[in-house]
């Protein structure tokens, strides 16, 4: 009584294969009858079944496809309220599929005619139809395999820009503006705060903070990369968690003042070895220019394998290419940004214990930036997903951006390679 005591278990149904208690949906051959059960072993869904159906020795099988089930282990692993076919065990039983197909067939022969007859031809003329199929494929090959606005001038029509010469370059810059984009809308968020407006010493860490982002991007091309098929290095789905990730940035009076592609040099040759960055500088996509949908966030891969796109290809693929996102993981206005600012708000805060680290228990020097800088641009936090694959509902992540000290390898890489860039930036100005 109330669930206090356990119950008997049957002598036919060992304890160690009874589960809980579920409700299932059971029906005859013919589909005419359908009852609810509750049962928690498959021996007490078959004693329950025979007793509605009035067979003694009854067999079960799934209605979506016709599996019998057979023993315990297989039975619970179907889900509750699933549809099982009881049957004789001399019964031929019919698919869900098969007696909705034969009542179809009753009543709009002609239509399956048409089918039939279509699948007739196919099957009659395969060395025919193969060869269109080949021809057709090859044709699309050829096209994909066309670079340059002289081989392939239908791709780059709306593509005013006649300094871009090639497919992979505007698919660079493609890339480009993704990560440009998140960058402003990092620094415009940062800056439009109460406290980078009210506070000095807040306002000094934020404006460091980005300006080594952009000195980042500007070291990486701003990750051009993502949707060039020529680049060397790919990625399919980042997989390695990021620890103590390193970078630096230089004087920033001096930085400013230096040309894009010129910085882009002077920030590689202050990055040094062991930057973990760089595994992320990588290519998305095939050498063809073919694109995978990496899934929903918390997914390890697509769970479609129709989410595939290859925008390389026509300009009706370029175009269709633009609805595909960079989604992040951990999501940049819900999560990261708001961490940037709580641990802002920390390191300028009159409490003593507000801006400790949490590794070394010491006061905390500055905030994580390269851990924050994965977050926002890089593959360790990006996904490309195809529109259906956009969960813009909240992630749940945590930014794993934190207040460093002086102790932290994080920190001691980021100074280092400031003092280099700040070098390299002096030799380099006249």
């Amino acid at each position: 009584m109330f669930g206090l005591f356990p119950s008997k278990t049957t002598k036919s149904t060992p304890a160690a294969t009874i589960g809980p208690l579920q409700g299932y949906k059971i029906t005859d051959v013919e589909r005419s009858r359908k009852f609810g059960v509750a049962a928690n072993s498959f021996s007490m869904l078959r004693a329950k079944a025979s007793e509605k159906f009035k067979i003694a020795d009854c067999r079960v099988y799934l209605a979506q496809d016709g599996t019998e089930v057979t023993d315990e282990d297989y039975f619970r692993t179907l889900p509750p309220q699933t549809l099982l076919v009881v049957a004789d065990k001399d019964v031929i039983v019919q698919t869900d599929f098969e007696l909705m197909y034969g009542a179809i067939k009753a009543t709009h022969s002609d239509l399956l005619n048409a089918g039939e007859l279509a699948k007739r031809f196919v099957s009659n003329n395969q060395p025919e139809i193969s060869k269109i199929l080949i021809d057709a494929q090859r044709g699309r090959d050829d096209l994909i395999r066309r670079s340059t606005r002289d081989e392939h001038e239908q791709w780059f029509e709306g593509i005013d820009d006649r300094v871009v010469k090639t497919k992979e370059e505007v698919m660079k810059r493609r890339g480009q503006d993704r990560v440009r984009g998140y960058f402003y809308k990092a620094k415009d968020e940062l800056t439009k705060c109460a406290m980078y407006r009210g506070n000095p010493v807040a306002r000094e860490l934020i404006d460091e903070m980005i300006e080594l982002f952009r000195q980042l991007l500007a070291g990486f091309d701003y990750f051009s990369s993502l949707f060039d098929r020529s680049c060397q290095r790919r990625i399919v789905v980042p997989e390695e968690t990021i620890g103590d990730a390193k970078d630096d940035a230089g004087d920033e009076t001096d930085a400013k003042r230096i040309p894009p592609k010129r910085l882009k040099l002077l920030v590689q040759r202050s990055l040094g070895r062991g930057c973990r960055i760089e595994q992320y500088n990588a290519a998305l996509c095939s050498v063809r220019g073919d694109f995978r949908c990496m899934g929903l966030w918390d997914d390890v891969r697509c769970r479609y394998d129709s989410h595939r796109i290859n925008p390389y290809a026509n300009r009706e693929a370029l175009i269709l290419f633009q609805v595909w996102n960079l989604d992040h993981q951990i999501e940049i206005s819900r999560t990261v940004l708001p961490s940037i600012l709580t641990n802002i708000g920390r390191m300028v805060s009159d409490e003593g214990e507000a801006a400790i680290c949490k590794r070394h228990k010491r006061k905390g020097k500055q905030l994580s930036v390269i851990t924050y800088f994965l977050e926002l641009f890089t593959l360790h936090n990006l996904k490309l997903v195809h529109i259906v694959c956009h969960d813009k509902g909240s992630h749940g992540l945590v930014s794993r951006g934190t207040i460093i000290c002086d102790r932290c390898a994080e920190y001691l890489y980021i100074k280092q390679f400031q003092l280099k860039l700040q070098s390299s930036c002096k030799d380099d100005l006249p």
